[in-house]
């Protein structure tokens, strides 16, 4: 049961990587796109990378990070629960 457990965890920390590496996962990695609804759009379009599940959209923020206009999607798995943050930039601000 115990190692069961422990090769779970490492499985969700392992995907939460992956996930925080590929396009979005972080503020040095956002997604291009042309216009601020496509947030909304590519944002509960995603799944889940620990489950596959869908998201809820709980919050599309613009915020200046590291000196970078970003637009942040805060997000829900409806199956998980995990909280997650997919980033993204408007194409003229690149």
């Amino acid at each position: 049961k115990r190692a069961e457990r422990r090769a779970r965890e490492r499985q969700v920390r392992d995907l939460d990587r992956l996930a925080r590496l590929a396009p979005g996962g972080a503020p040095d990695r956002p997604l291009v796109i042309d216009t601020p609804p496509l947030v909304d759009v590519m944002a509960t379009a995603a799944s889940c990378p620990l489950c596959g599940g869908a998201f809820r959209l709980d919050e599309h923020a613009a915020e200046t990070i590291d000196g970078r206009r970003l637009r942040i999607a805060r997000v829900t798995c409806t199956v998980c629960g995990m909280p997650r943050e997919i980033y993204f930039t408007l194409r003229e601000l690149q």
